[in-house]
């Protein structure tokens, strides 16, 4: 054995408190159990626990005497519904206080049955039938103990792996949302960089409103790297910077006009949302269109709904739009954010070129 082995071995320990006090040590918030879910017991837990009851009542009752027979026959009925209402608190609980209260309880209700079914029954002292029940009462309590047991680790171990489950789904949507807002074309800042410092170097008059537009834009995206959903507002003051910079980049080959509702501005969306279909329609529309073309960004807020529209003049869907990287991950950041209610569409525009437009509910939280 190496040595990090050994220290790991010597650092376990023994937990002494489960010698003496044995179940699940963690404790479930209201807010855990919650998320965990409340559903009653599953048909197979149901099914292990009655069969062993069932086998466990058979063996004593084919052990005990004939005289015996209707004194066990009650303490083993009495002894199933103890443990059916403990299980179901320990089903609701599954920590170690509520399995040391429900074990208390249940070893003195059963003490108590046992003690009147034997004064019932008119057993009397010393005689092998009053041994034989009394003995029987002591194996019950010891798997009703053992039941309880059972019960409350499985449980705590179902929570256990269903709040692990929803992490691990939480940290892939987390993540996926990363990725998402890191798609935001890197290249846009290459060739941006690229520009400005070709006009510095030639003393070009464009490159101070090139650092000034290029600086807001960087300033106005840091919230899409780290939020989970942002005022359309701010997103518009985005997409503005961006268009100020390819407008200066394209010159006369990109004409765009902005129209935002005020109703609009403080809708709620995934971050990166318009800017993606406006630098879709940059690149798709724009660029390949040798005279340049428009792109017109609308938001209006209707009847609960907010919709956006991208229209850009170019050469329309057979030009070269389509679901790249860009869209596929938008589409990804509303069903993230909206399920089934939202919707992102891209068609050939009624005048000729493309329009993408996305029709989600209006959030204003």
């Amino acid at each position: 054995m190496s040595a990090p082995d050994r220290t790991q071995v010597r650092g376990e320990g023994v937990d002494w408190s489960q010698v003496w006090y044995p179940g699940p040590t963690r404790r479930f918030t209201a807010d855990e159990m919650a998320r965990a879910g409340t559903d009653r017991p599953s048909r197979t837990l149901l099914t292990v626990v009655m069969v062993n009851y069932a086998l466990a009542a058979f063996v004593l009752m084919q052990l005990a005497p004939a005289v015996a027979t209707s004194a066990l026959s009650l303490l083993l009925t009495l002894t199933g519904v103890i443990g059916w209402a403990g299980m179901l608190q320990l089903w609701r609980r599954p920590e170690r206080r509520m399995l040391a209260i429900v074990s208390l309880a249940g070893a003195a209700a059963l003490l108590l049955t046992l003690l009147a079914t034997i004064e019932l029954k008119h057993l009397e002292r010393g005689t092998h039938t009053r041994d034989w029940v009394a003995g029987a009462g002591m194996v019950l309590a010891m798997l009703l103990s053992v039941a309880y047991w059972f019960v409350a680790v499985y449980r705590a171990h179902q929570i256990e792996a269903r709040l692990r489950e929803q992490a691990e789904q939480q940290r892939a949507l987390e993540m996926a949302r990363q990725l998402a807002s890191a798609q935001i074309q890197p290249h846009f800042l290459f060739n941006s960089l690229a520009s400005l410092q070709h006009w510095v170097q030639t003393k070009d008059d464009r490159a101070a409103p090139m650092l000034s537009a290029l600086t807001g834009f960087l300033r106005a995206t840091l919230p899409l790297f780290n939020r989970q959903r942002l005022a359309l507002g701010d997103e518009a003051e985005a997409v503005r910077q961006y268009l100020a910079v390819m407008q200066m980049r394209l010159g006369d080959r990109l004409r765009c006009s902005l129209d935002i509702d005020a109703a609009a501005v403080a809708a709620q969306v995934p971050p990166g949302l318009l800017l993606t279909l406006v630098e879709n329609a940059i690149e798709h529309g724009v660029m390949p269109a040798l005279s340049g073309a428009e792109v017109h960004v609308t938001a209006h807020a209707q009847a609960g709904r907010l919709k956006l529209a991208v229209h850009d003049t170019g050469p329309g869907l057979g030009g070269g739009h389509a679901d790249g990287t860009g869209l596929a991950n938008t589409r990804e950041r509303l069903a993230q954010a909206f399920g089934a209610a939202a919707t992102l569409s891209l068609e050939n525009a009624a005048g000729g070129g493309c329009v993408a437009r996305i029709d989600c509910p209006l959030d204003i939280e």
